[in-house]
């Protein structure tokens, strides 16, 4: 996946490709804007293609330079504000509740 360069500003976030348990896409931040806290049930990764993003996880604050990667577990917590006009290849594994153990039985909860 090749940075945007002088089309990130036109370039609007999008899905890549979807399947039953990955999710692959291009989220595009202008410098300012951010993206709320939330959390997935799968674990994902977002790799910094160009700019400069801070992402802020339960247990603190990472800044994302272009060619960074960060992993993160599922159901962690993460914001996101982009520092520069930014973008970002993020991955997520997508599972059914019945996939992780002890949710199907109702013995755990996810964050």
């Amino acid at each position: 996946m090749l940075p945007l360069a002088a089309l990130l500003e036109q370039t609007a976030t999008t899905a890549l490709f979807k399947e039953k348990h990955l999710e692959v896409m291009r989220i595009v931040l202008l410098a300012g804007k951010r993206m709320p806290a939330h959390a997935v049930d799968g674990p994902i990764t977002v790799q910094c293609l160009e700019g400069e993003v801070d992402i802020g996880v339960d247990d603190g604050l990472r800044r994302l330079r272009a060619g960074d990667l960060i992993y993160l577990a599922g159901g962690a917590r993460h914001e996101l504000t982009a520092m520069t006009n930014s973008s970002l290849l993020v991955t997520v594994v997508l599972l059914d509740r019945q996939d992780i153990p002890g949710i199907a039985a109702g013995e755990t909860q996810l964050p």
